[in-house]
């Protein structure tokens, strides 16, 4: 699909906050309940319409480090700290953060390390890395695949480092790079990421690859294996934005996530223009979300 890659960018970015904003008010619905999506609600957590959750105050948090200083993972560290204590990146009170994440924020501020700080449980595989990780592959135009896996895995690892949930962010991130690069085989694409997984990650990752390849749920549950599936298959089973994100809330459970996951996939593949202009407009923080997206372009056309 041939669009200008502002409107690729700027709609991953807001593909995931509307996403994430029109999740919120279902967040643990159980699964078949929700039967239609509306935007504007409260909902769940009684947050405004256009209330952006932890996925979206971390993903700006990390776009904001990468645009700003590179690759560091103690900046990145920084500026999640920064969400997590203060006002930054979200637009108004903190609310519905995961348990493996609090923990991980908590060791940051202890003093661990950025890349010691991250879970290594089985148990610590929900998917509080793969919400924040899109923007490890918007940042830079000149990525090279083992990149991107170093990115995904060592961005991720800052709250969740066990290799299960390395290896979906890897797997998510090379999956999206192929749509910011134009390309529409939405089968393709996914067998094409799994492969330059299997290229370049290392072995502890790819021995979690058998069981997400035959992962069969798509609950739209916390755990990084559903959560992935979830978002993928409502995205590409769709033909619009609104449908893709619409048809995440549906499954319930966790549905801010699984909608900002599959709303940043969409964005990216059909563009800003795609969203419900009014679902935009109706964004609280704007004003948070507007200079990252103009320095993402800026970035891209000056490179």
């Amino acid at each position: 699909m041939n669009l200008p890659i502002d409107e690729r960018l700027a709609g991953a970015i807001w593909g995931h906050l509307v996403g994430d904003a029109l999740g919120v008010p279902y967040e643990f619905r159980a699964p078949g309940s929700v039967t239609e999506v509306r935007w504007g609600t409260r909902g769940t957590h009684g947050q405004p319409p256009g209330t952006w959750s932890d996925d979206g105050g971390l993903m700006l948090a990390l776009l904001d480090s990468l645009l700003h200083v590179g690759f560091d993972l103690e900046d990145q560290a920084r500026r999640a700290l920064a969400w997590y204590d203060t006002h930054a990146y979200k637009p108004g009170a903190l609310f519905d953060i995961g348990s493996t994440t609090r923990r991980a924020l908590e060791r940051l501020k202890a003093g661990v390390p950025a890349i010691d700080a991250g879970g290594t449980d089985e148990l610590d595989n929900g998917n509080g890395s793969l919400m924040r990780i899109l923007p490890v592959v918007i940042f830079d135009p000149n990525l090279t695949k083992q990149d991107i896996i170093d990115y995904a895995m060592g961005a991720g690892c800052i709250t969740h480092a066990h290799p299960r949930s390395q290896l979906v962010c890897s797997v998510y991130c090379s999956a999206a790079r192929r749509l910011v690069e134009g390309q529409d085989d939405l089968p393709g694409i996914l067998v094409e990421a799994t492969r330059d997984v299997e290229a370049v990650a290392p072995d502890e990752l790819l021995a979690e690859l058998p069981g997400f390849l035959t992962y069969p749920h798509r609950d739209g549950t916390g755990y990084v294996f559903d959560s992935f599936w979830s978002a993928w298959t409502s995205f590409v089973s769709s033909d619009t934005y609104q449908e893709a994100v619409e048809s995440a809330v549906t499954l319930g459970n966790d549905t801010d996530t699984t909608a900002c996951l599959a709303g940043g996939l969409a964005g990216l593949r059909w563009g800003l223009a795609a969203i419900p202009g009014p679902w935009v407009g109706a964004m609280r923080g704007r004003e948070l979300v507007e200079p990252l997206v103009s320095a993402l372009v800026s970035r891209w056309h000056s490179a």
